[in-house]
């Protein structure tokens, strides 16, 4: 793929805007997402995000994007899954309830339970993908990667992204879960908190989910 090609980089862009935009929070999260551009352009928000991920120079930031690409918070989600997965519900249920509260690993075993049926067959893979797409691009203009680089790792979780998930709605379903999961948020805080953004991501005409096909 020729990333210095115009065309391939404005429609690679559409896919940026539309992966890194389920990573904005707060009150003003969809007026965020629907001005990504912005975002991009705010150094302050960018070394944010970078630095929430204890991101500060190029080799951590390399390291970091190729553990989500490759392994990500899906490799552990995926762990949890399997291991209830072998349970009855009468079993699982009180093998939940057994667990020490307020541990981080009880958080994500509850996260894994209510989601294992709920998922596409990928799972929570979309969490890892945007977040590498956010990261690579804050990354590329906090001066820690090439351009070359930031284009070639976010067509590969483009790629990706497109061939696990059938639409932006199983998409974000994944995202929403892996971020309770990574949060360890048992009560699935991060999904009940940003319910309506989420929803205004998929339909609002201004979303930037509605300029980028995922199939």
């Amino acid at each position: 793929m020729d990333y210095y090609d115009p065309e391939v980089r404005a429609q690679l862009a559409l896919y940026v805007h539309a992966m890194s935009s389920l990573c904005m929070k707060g009150q003003m999260a969809f007026s965020l997402a629907k001005n990504m551009q912005a975002v991009f352009e705010n150094k302050r928000r960018l070394q944010s995000a970078l630095e929430q991920w204890e991101i500060e120079n190029s080799d951590l930031l390399k390291a970091e994007l190729q553990w989500l690409f490759e392994t990500g918070v899906r490799k552990e989600f995926e762990d949890c899954q399997m291991l209830l997965s072998g349970l009855s519900d009468t079993e699982r249920s009180g093998y939940l309830q057994s667990l020490p509260p307020g541990e981080a690993h009880t958080g994500k075993l509850h996260v894994a339970a209510y989601y294992l049926t709920r998922l596409p067959v990928k799972g929570i893979a979309a969490f890892d993908y945007s977040w590498c797409v956010y990261l690579c691009c804050a990354g590329y203009r906090r001066g820690y990667l090439s351009e070359e680089d930031q284009w070639r790792i976010v067509a590969m979780c483009v790629r990706h992204a497109r061939i696990a998930y059938a639409s932006w709605k199983d998409y974000t379903i994944g995202f929403a879960a892996g971020a309770d999961f990574h949060q360890a948020s048992s009560s699935l805080d991060h999904a009940k908190k940003y319910k309506d953004f989420f929803v205004k991501l998929l339909t609002a005409p201004e979303s930037p989910l509605r300029q980028a096909n995922l199939r």
